[in-house]
């Protein structure tokens, strides 16, 4: 009996992989119907597209694009659903949770005016699901379910998992063209911004300076709160940043091409993120209290900038270089990530409250 107790307990459920997939399935519906343009008089059935004829050509990318975009679906799902079921049984769950989400999906497509619902799409779709989910099960459950992954994440942040998730997700926040970067949260109201042709003493290099200082700040005291006394926060926000950093690079050579690599960096840029590292040192050495209240300010002040400061005219035409056609949707879902990321932080710091201000 004992160690049967003792085998339970150690095969618990894997809270994170849930919380990932559901992000992920958000994330997919985003990408998959927007702009939302529905339109209610279509004279086709919702199923119509199942009995579609197949296209005489078959982009590759398509496919390939399809199948990789669902491998997660399948990974995370057999993870979600474990202990519940297992192997072969969490497979066939898995793989029929996947057909019926994409062909939800497809079928929601038949009222948007701008994309085409197709039988392929749903079989390179069901494939990667399928792909996802045997990667996943040959892995031992405690890889994911109760040792490893957990306790990474409980050794850094303790009880905190959307901490660790939102330390997941910045890097891709990162990746979407901003105003300056790291200053996230820009809901692209163009009405509440101040005139380019004001006469405050800010110009573009200032105005980028003073945005990167109060987004870096924002984003490391947000982590130094989140994450537990005993582990080297410091040292971990600072892989972070060069994470980014890295990222950013690697992205902005596909998207921009090779002379676009560094098109978002500055000296501007490089001193206001030193300044706000220097703040997040000095930060370190305060009581968790105090970091909560500093955080809060920092990432509301962030949000207040990017949406009241007039864009920059480089920033605008970054946008206009952007890659369309199969990328329009990845890089809307991508600045949609971008846009919520610190009203995520600031929920987690007002849950957090009661339980750290004590």
């Amino acid at each position: 009996m004992a160690d049967s107790h003792n085998n339970a307990k150690s095969h618990r459920p894997f809270y994170l992989a849930k919380l990932t997939l559901i992000l992920y399935v958000c994330l997919v519906i985003y990408a998959t119907i927007t702009p939302f343009n529905f339109v209610g008089n279509s004279p086709l059935t919702p199923w119509a597209w199942v009995m579609a004829p197949v296209p005489r050509y078959i982009p590759i990318f398509d496919v390939l694009s399809n199948v990789i975009g669902y491998l997660p679906f399948g990974f995370l799902m057999i993870f979600t659903i474990f202990p519940y079921l297992r192997k072969w049984w969490a497979l066939l769950f898995t793989v029929i949770m996947g057909l019926a989400f994409s062909g939800t999906l497809e079928s929601l497509q038949t009222y948007l005016p701008t994309r085409i619902p197709s039988p392929i799409d749903w079989y390179s779709n069901a494939l990667g699901v399928l792909i996802g989910a045997l990667f996943a099960i040959p892995l031992s459950p405690e890889w994911l379910s109760g040792n490893i992954a957990e306790r990474l994440r409980s050794t850094y942040f303790g009880q905190y998992q959307g901490f660790f998730l939102l330390m997941m997700l910045c890097p891709i926040a990162q990746i979407y063209p901003q105003n300056a970067w790291l200053g996230m949260g820009d809901l692209g109201l163009w009405g509440t911004r101040i005139s380019p042709y004001w006469d405050f003493p800010l110009n573009n290099a200032s105005q980028e300076i003073l945005i990167t200082a109060i987004s870096s700040y924002g984003i490391g005291v947000f982590f130094l709160f989140g994450m537990r006394k005993q582990v080297a926060s410091l040292k971990i926000i600072t892989i972070l940043f060069i994470v980014m950093a890295t990222l950013k690079v690697l992205i902005s050579q596909f998207q921009f091409s090779q002379t676009g690599i560094f098109h978002w960096w500055s000296l501007s840029l490089g001193i206001g993120l030193a300044l706000g590292c220097v703040f997040i040192y000095l930060a370190s050495y305060l009581q968790k209290k105090y970091q909560w209240y500093l955080a809060l300010m920092a990432l509301g002040t962030m949000i207040l900038m990017v949406n009241l400061l007039p864009y920059n005219p480089y920033f605008v035409a970054q946008l206009e270089q952007l890659p369309q056609g199969y990328f329009t949707h990845v890089n809307g879902m991508l600045g949609w990530i971008a846009t919520v990321w610190p009203f995520l932080a600031i929920y987690l710091l007002l849950k957090s409250r009661h339980n750290d201000l004590k």
